[in-house]
């Protein structure tokens, strides 16, 4: 098994669970993150050595990247596994899943390609490398009808796993709050590239509501993929002691601290989908390096950057990208939020709608994947990669 993301290693952690769940003397090695990892996963790397954003970033980390992939090659030809399961990260994962084929191994891919936004013409080739794919969303089966590949729309997990644990009000007091304060949640990504282009104007936005608008608390929830010295690494410059801002840091909470926002600033991905199930208000935001932005602008096809907004198929929330990303602007957006009773409601009853949408899967993913170990194992063991 191979992810390359937080969003991936929830996707993979839920499966691998219950693939053990069914096959308990099941090896699966490979590359995750911690929820993988505590479902039964081995493996020499982790998946921050595959968590990059944009081309310029993948430039700089190519050595790694050509490790990771050499090292997960050989565990193809020396273990020879029953199957690969790749999950999104699919320029890598694709390349892996060429590899795989060549050995006769079967690969099953969990998350498509966004072709639905940009590169339409890669459905045949990923047609050709994989033996089947699991789609989060209902209308991706329709993009592969013209090809021989199995592609089974298996339901969004997180409309299961994206639960509060504990009532809006039990988080509130925990985090020492009074009832008239507003709760601000800040999701600055999971991953380095996006600390370093989007913790600082989020921090800076935080500062001038609290200048504008008495009584609101701010909590940043961080990922579980990054760690409290990669928030000191990239804290902004004349911040380091939170003197301005009391921005509290929560890690491990995430769900909790959504279910209780009144308002969220959300860094585009697979958290605005997470936002939305929560039913927290939000603005989402995007900033990469100036030229993966310049080159992905003209070759993405949809409308919007966020997953919220995508399967809603209209602006349910606001999103800023690149130049927009400023503290000004984000700023007036959370206050619009906080005191706009109305909008949010409509916001949430668009969240209400989204959640349907990816709920009524055509199978499991266990199901699915289940079905490559009950027929004949040939030579092969009962593993996976």
């Amino acid at each position: 098994m191979v992810a390359g993301e937080s969003s991936g290693d929830l996707l993979g952690g839920e499966l691998l669970s219950a693939l053990r769940g069914r096959f308990p003397h099941l090896t699966a090695v490979g590359v995750g993150g911690s929820r993988m990892r505590a479902s039964g996963l081995q493996g020499a790397f982790d998946i921050n050595d595959l968590a990059v954003v944009g081309l310029v970033e993948v430039i700089r980390r190519f050595p790694r990247l050509r490790q990771v992939f050499l090292h997960l090659v050989r565990l193809l030809e020396q273990e020879r596994p029953r199957l690969l399961i790749t999950i999104d990260l699919p320029d890598f994962n694709l390349m892996l899943a060429k590899r795989a084929r060549r050995l006769g191994i079967p690969v099953v891919h969990y998350v498509s390609p966004q072709v639905w936004a940009w590169r339409r013409g890669r459905v045949v080739k990923i047609a050709r490398l994989l033996d089947h794919l699991l789609v989060l969303f209902p209308f991706e089966p329709e993009i592969y009808a013209q090809t021989a590949l199995p592609v089974t729309f298996v339901g969004h997990p997180l409309t299961r796993l994206a639960v509060a644990n504990s009532p809006r009000q039990v988080v509130r007091q925990r985090l020492g709050m009074a009832e008239d304060e507003r709760l601000v949640v800040l999701l600055p990504g999971s991953r380095h590239g996006e600390l370093q282009q989007l913790l600082a104007p989020l921090v800076a936005t935080c500062q001038l509501i609290a200048q504008r608008m008495p009584r609101v608390r701010f909590v940043l929830a961080l990922a579980e993929t990054l760690s409290a010295d990669d928030l000191v690494r990239y804290w902004p410059a004349g911040q380091a002691d939170q003197d301005r801002v009391p921005i509290i840091i929560r890690q491990g909470e995430t769900y909790d601290l959504l279910g209780a926002a009144d308002a969220a600033l959300v860094a585009s991905g697979t958290a605005t989908l997470e936002a939305a199930l929560l039913g927290a208000p939000m603005v989402v935001v995007y900033r990469v390096n100036r030229l993966t932005y310049e080159i992905g602008r003209r070759l993405i096809q949809v409308p919007f950057i966020s997953l919220a907004n995508l399967v809603a198929g209209y602006g349910l929330v606001t999103e800023r990208i690149q130049r927009e990303v400023c503290p000004d602007l984000l700023a007036q957006d959370v206050m619009g939020l906080l005191t706009d009773g109305e909008r949010v409601e409509r916001m949430r009853s668009g969240f209400a709608d989204v959640r349907a949408r990816l709920s009524h899967p055509m199978r499991q993913a266990v199901d699915v994947v289940s079905d490559f170990f009950v027929e004949p194992a040939n030579d092969r063991g009962s593993s996976l990669l």
